[in-house]
């Protein structure tokens, strides 16, 4: 849970993960925003449960532009107990969040070598960033 002593050092975070930005035709961006991609995804629920109960589905929701690197549930039951681990460590879990988001427009052919991550499906347009598909989870 984010609380008003964190939030500035989240918005830091943010600002500082990537601070280089690229642009996206707007015109090709969806009706929802980033949060509203990943949680009208069926593959994408428990990172979906994660934003939300570390409320940083409220952060970026907000204008942005951001961009998610969302793992799969395939990604992340892969993770075994480790899953459940990190769920119960609200610390953990929020850290481990924040790995997969970025203050600006990252596109896939950037985050990919950035994060040593291979993208499945990156470049989806939201109304306030980018969304990739990745089948890892980025542990901090």
């Amino acid at each position: 849970m984010i609380t008003k002593k964190f939030f500035p050092a989240l918005t830091t975070i943010l600002a500082f993960v990537f601070a280089f930005s690229f642009s996206v035709d707007s015109a090709l961006a969806q009706d929802g925003d980033v949060v509203d991609v990943i949680n009208q995804s069926d593959d994408h629920t428990i990172f979906a449960e994660m934003l939300a109960e570390t409320e940083l589905d409220q952060v970026v929701s907000d204008q942005g532009p951001f961009t998610i690197i969302a793992p799969t549930d395939e990604a992340f039951e892969a993770l075994g107990a480790e899953l459940e681990q990190l769920q119960a460590d609200p610390e953990r879990m929020q850290n481990v969040v924040i790995g997969h988001l970025f203050q600006g427009e990252v596109t896939a052919e950037e985050a990919e070598p950035a994060l040593e991550v291979e993208i499945q499906e990156g470049d989806i347009p939201a109304s306030n960033g980018l969304v990739h598909i990745t089948g890892a989870v980025i542990m901090n």
